[in-house]
């Protein structure tokens, strides 16, 4: 089961998401459960518009409704205890893939912010910097990929859970400060494979 608050707060993610014009990446939707912690994850993928699919450019976004969130909500709903503040963690990657070249990563790194646009009610810092080569076989050219990783945590406080447009109005400033992230890393030097021959 999905808890209203969880489900509305992904539906104000894609509000966000679609006012900045980012593109949904196909087949990339997930909602998972944690069979033995339960908690709940939320993953999507997105991408400029007119990206080439699969994309060169996108962001990863994970969502977590904790166990111990999912608790005090539903305690909450039922009138069985105070309101609490609840916590979803959110954790949101760019990713460069499919490079002829490695990327200029000092470069990149100057133009990506460190934490997250002050519009934003909540704070995502950068907290993971990771580049890799990838080996296709001895008849194929090496590939490289950079990741940008970005975490934090998102309280939810009563207002949150009883004002309709509230969780509206926290996610608005997401997807305009991802989609100014990907611009700038658009600008970048960077050399890719054509679509065609990449993987």
């Amino acid at each position: 089961m999905i808890d209203h608050v969880f489900d509305d707060l992904i539906n104000a993610m894609h509000q966000s998401f679609d006012s900045a014009m980012l593109e949904q990446l196909p087949n990339q939707e997930h909602l998972l459960l944690d069979l033995f912690l339960g908690d709940i994850h939320y993953e999507n993928s997105y991408a400029l518009p007119g990206e080439v699919n699969p994309s060169n450019l996108r962001v990863d976004i994970n969502l977590e409704w904790p166990v111990w969130s999912q608790s005090i909500y539903r305690s909450w709903l039922i009138g069985a205890s105070e309101p609490e503040s609840l916590e979803v963690g959110i954790e949101l990657v760019i990713r460069a893939v499919s490079m002829a070249a490695p990327a200029p990563t000092g470069s990149v790194l100057g133009t990506l912010d460190e934490r997250s646009s002050p519009a934003l009610a909540f704070l995502l810092e950068r907290s993971s910097v990771v580049t890799s080569e990838n080996t296709l076989g001895e008849d194929f050219p090496n590939e490289f990929e950079l990741e940008v990783g970005f975490d934090g945590s998102l309280v939810l406080e009563e207002s949150a859970l009883t004002e309709k447009d509230e969780l509206t109005n926290i996610m608005a400033p997401l997807g305009p400060w991802i989609a100014s992230m990907l611009v700038r890393l658009s600008d970048q030097p960077l050399h890719f494979f054509p679509n065609d021959e990449s993987n």
